[in-house]
């Protein structure tokens, strides 16, 4: 990354394309597994965190709020999935309908996880593409706009995610307790 940005966006962006559809193979192939689940989303958090971290370098003065967001990106999605996994979910994406409404949104309607991960991955992206281009065009500060938005969205959804996984375990620890008490 820090030396060669073209090879370099080509790679995470076909990664990140990949990514969209390997689950949907997964499953339409029968090969689906917690384990598989559980890899794919902790590739998915490294690689991000890889840009993140270069992004760091280029762009000294937001360190910190790449730093917010790597942590608030992993504690969230792992939060979540343990939860989930302890609940009995085969997915981290099967949540329960009667939940949050935030939540079931960006699970049940998938234009708008697409939108929201790509849009996320795609701010990344065009802020390390800016700093590599010597005149970039117009219409790119109007895409990372845009994508600055979404981005500002989807970590607004990992809070969600985070007090919910939070709520869903404090709830788990209390059921426990309270079975524990009665015996």
């Amino acid at each position: 990354m820090p030396y060669c940005p073209w090879p370099a966006v080509f790679c995470y962006l076909l990664s990140a394309l990949l990514d969209a559809f390997d689950g949907h193979a997964a499953r339409a192939l029968g090969q689906s597994t917690k384990f598989g689940a559980m890899m794919d989303m902790l590739t998915d958090r490294c690689a991000t965190m890889c840009l993140l971290v270069n992004l760091s370098l280029i762009y000294p003065h937001y360190t910190f709020l790449f730093q917010v967001n790597m942590c608030l990106d992993i504690s969230s999605h792992w939060l979540h999935l343990h939860s989930s996994t302890i609940k009995g979910s085969s997915s981290h994406k099967t949540i329960d309908l009667s939940g949050n409404p935030i939540l079931r949104i960006y699970y049940t309607s998938k234009p708008v996880l697409f939108v929201m991960c790509a849009g996320n991955e795609l701010f990344f992206c065009l802020l390390y593409i800016l700093h590599h281009v010597q005149e970039p065009a117009g219409w790119l500060y109007v895409l990372l706009f845009v994508c600055a938005l979404i981005s500002l969205a989807k970590s607004m959804i990992s809070v969600v995610h985070l007090v919910t996984a939070s709520q869903n375990m404090a709830a788990i620890d209390a059921a426990e307790r309270q079975g524990t008490k009665k015996q």
